[in-house]
């Protein structure tokens, strides 16, 4: 392991040198005036993730013919990406926890059900979440928290302060959720041969409850590179169940092409087109406004092979 003594390089110096060095073209209107500006707002160490796919490792220079622009084009395109990820994985976020609420609660006719220790898995009850919606309740000044903390207590002794899980859900985080669905003792919610956090599964568009989590654990990760601005186009991602195995093979029904790669957002924006198929947004559809997306950057060679997107994929019934 050695020292890290690189120097640090002005945006000119990046352009004129370094970039230049190493075989990166500068044209109209992508010119080095261009850049040297673009690399001033954009940190050189996130904007050379977006050259990368064009840098030959065995030379470390540019393959010949790479632009500036490419690297730019690539940038932008990943904005917009973040930007039309995040506005539905937001709504999606609003519609999981109300379904949650309704189901759970509907079964256990429990409204502080998530002060129960008995409805989690054993040493698994979430103690912390609890903490943490306690400590948000007192801190809200929204008119719903405060209307409650002057009228009402729970009917959990060792939790008094905490509000019914339908205003509980509307204080916590997407994380948050997620860790309580995580502890569920999914035993406790079977009656007659059936198990009632499949309903919630069902609503959500998946087929059972582990599949769903599968699901809402994909979209936060992708919710987490989007809401940071962290490159999202062709990063890894963990693989949600119930379209290909760990070979890359199909499983199911839902698509028969596979993608390009199992590992990268492909299979993840299929599961943000399923779970936002009912919402409340009859103008918007995301498979429109991901085609569109992606119709836009078309020229970009390798841009939906990166991304794990299989010729012919817009075919496929899923995205109709």
């Amino acid at each position: 392991m050695s020292v890290y003594n690189k120097p640090f390089l002005t945006p000119a110096e990046l352009v004129n040198i370094h970039l230049e060095d190493k075989g990166v073209l500068f044209t109209h209107p992508f010119n080095k005036v261009f850049a040297e500006k673009a690399l001033s707002l954009i940190n050189w160490y996130r904007f050379k993730s977006y050259l990368y796919p064009y840098l030959n490792h065995s030379t470390k220079e540019y393959l010949p013919g790479t632009e500036f622009k490419n690297g730019f084009d690539l940038y932008l395109f990943d904005c917009e990406l973040r930007e039309l990820c995040n506005k539905y994985i937001l709504r999606i976020e609003v519609k999981a926890k109300s379904i949650l609420d309704q189901v759970i609660t509907k079964y256990l006719n429990d409204p502080f059900w998530y002060l129960s220790d008995d409805v989690f898995t054993p040493n698994k009850a979430p103690y912390q979440e609890r903490m943490k919606i306690k400590a948000l309740m007192e801190k809200s000044t929204q008119e719903f928290a405060v209307y409650y903390k002057n009228n009402y207590t729970s009917t959990k002794e060792s939790y008094r302060q905490n509000p019914p899980f339908w205003i509980a859900i509307e204080l916590m985080s997407f994380d948050s959720m997620m860790k309580l669905i995580a502890a569920l003792d999914t035993t406790k919610f079977t009656s007659s041969g059936k198990n009632h956090l499949n309903d919630f599964a069902t609503a959500m568009g998946a087929n059972t409850f582990k599949e769903v989590k599968s699901w809402l654990y994909a979209l936060k990760e992708l919710r987490n590179k989007s809401s940071h601005s962290s490159r999202t186009w062709n990063s890894n991602y963990r693989l949600p169940s119930g379209f290909v195995d760990n070979n890359n093979n199909i499983v199911g029904n839902r698509i028969t092409i596979r993608p390009t790669m199992k590992n990268k957002i492909y299979t993840t924006l299929i599961v943000l087109k399923i779970m936002s198929k009912t919402l409340i947004s009859p103008s918007e559809k995301f498979e429109v406004e991901f085609k569109n997306l992606i119709n836009k950057y078309s020229y970009i060679s390798i841009l939906t092979h990166s991304m794990g997107i299989p010729s012919g994929w817009d075919k496929e019934n899923i995205w109709n």
